[in-house]
């Protein structure tokens, strides 16, 4: 992990954009706001989640293509490719 996805993120990341929630270290798209919270759903589909602001980080090229890496690796280990 890099320096800065460890730093807590201050900026509003928008709707739409990919980030991390690193309380649970599940990554999801952003869908807006509730109160305070982020909402976050998964990437391929399912119930978003609320995230709390300072557990919200954006991804960078790099996070992606290991997020992509990993759930190639879990559907092929699951049978489901």
């Amino acid at each position: 992990m890099t320096a800065s996805s460890q730093e807590p993120h201050s900026e509003e990341i928008e709707v739409g954009a990919l980030a991390r929630d690193t309380d649970l270290d599940r990554v999801g798209v952003v869908m807006g706001r509730a109160g305070a919270h982020y909402q976050l759903r998964p990437i391929r589909g399912g119930t978003a989640w609320n995230v709390r602001p300072e557990a919200v980080q954006p991804l960078n090229a790099s996070d992606l293509l290991r997020e992509k890496v990993r759930q190639v690796n879990r559907r092929s280990a699951g049978g489901l490719a």
